[in-house]
């Protein structure tokens, strides 16, 4: 479906209309397929999904901007909940159409488009004081520290009332986590090592994580990937078993990432996975995080290794502990 949501005036003197198109879509999908074919795979699959059909519960948006019949600007945000929580992505203008004020035009067009329909919190991931970076801080985004990470709150208590206690059911995830994932992840409370298999120290977010993790669920490298999710929606807690790549896949990984105000039943989130996987499961957790111990320790994994000053964190050495059952 189609929407059209502004035409501007480009430093050309062409006019741009901008579009907001919803997946699925079949009038757009092989040209906007056509137009980012440039990020490969797995980041096509979604795309190439839900632009033909549902794609568990995830609802996607393309900002294009359309000159005649050629599209020349892309913006996409992938989103969850009925006031959303999103992720702003792939966003493209070609070479050849670039200082023309496309791409300010269209994130513009989006961030109000976002805000119209209720958006609460929005992310973001890319280079560091670069164009781009500065074309989101234009319309809102906050940069955290020299990382790249950005985020929008259209909502100011969103923080404070998002992730206040609830009650959680345990689920396998789907496709609508990935935004929702990508806030967790982006939260600075928590534990310092986030995740092994990924290689997550601090806050991160988990939008190139989540799309590598569903292409790996195809292979059999991750697999029981579940959630916890809370009674508003908001996904507050992650656990999933992969190979571990430097034992040739012999030995199993157990990562796990639950938000403080929910460790209470980060349990009942271990207790739905399969843990027999008839080979050693280990578990890692740095000095930071002593809850952790005590809920994997709860399903059966005992401490195996203390490494001292494995990991730093700014100017603190911090030890690690791997857990094995």
């Amino acid at each position: 479906m189609k929407t059209h949501l502004r035409s501007v005036k480009l430093k050309t003197g062409e006019m741009m209309d901008i579009l907001r198109v919803t997946a699925p879509d079949a009038e757009f999908r092989e040209r906007i397929l056509v137009y980012l074919a440039h990020k490969g795979m797995p980041w096509m699959v979604p795309m190439e999904e839900h632009l033909a059909g549902e794609l568990e519960g995830l609802k996607q948006y393309f900002y294009i901007g359309v000159v005649g019949d050629e599209i020349i600007g892309n913006a996409s945000s992938v989103e969850a909940l009925e006031r959303p929580v999103g992720i702003l992505q792939h966003v493209f203008t070609p070479p050849e159409r670039r200082r023309q004020g496309i791409c300010s035009s269209i994130i513009r067009t989006y961030a109000d488009d976002f805000e119209a329909r209720g958006g609460r919190a929005a992310y973001l991931h890319t280079g560091y004081d670069s164009p781009a970076y500065h074309i989101y801080r234009s319309v809102g985004f906050v940069g955290y520290r020299d990382t790249g990470i950005m985020e929008r709150f259209t909502d100011p208590s969103f923080h404070e009332d998002f992730w206040a206690r609830r009650p959680t059911i345990v689920r396998d995830t789907r496709w609508a986590d990935w935004a929702l994932l990508d806030a967790l992840f982006g939260i600075e409370e928590g534990w310092y090592l986030r995740t092994i298999h990924h290689r997550q120290w601090g806050r991160s977010g988990y939008e190139g994580q989540y799309v590598h993790a569903r292409e790996e669920m195809t292979h059999g490298e991750i697999v029981q990937m579940k959630v916890l999710e809370a009674q508003n929606g908001a996904v507050v807690g992650l656990a999933y078993l992969s190979r571990d790549r430097l034992f040739r896949g012999d030995t199993w990984l157990l990562d796990l990432f639950v938000h403080p105000h929910y460790y209470d039943d980060a349990v009942r989130l271990l207790q739905a996975m399969d843990l027999d996987r008839h080979a050693k499961v280990q578990c890692y957790g740095d000095a930071t995080q002593p809850e952790k111990a005590e809920m994997i320790e709860a399903v059966g994994f005992r401490q195996e290794a203390f490494l001292p000053a494995q990991v730093r964190r700014g100017e603190e050495w911090l030890a690690v502990t791997v857990y094995a059952r």
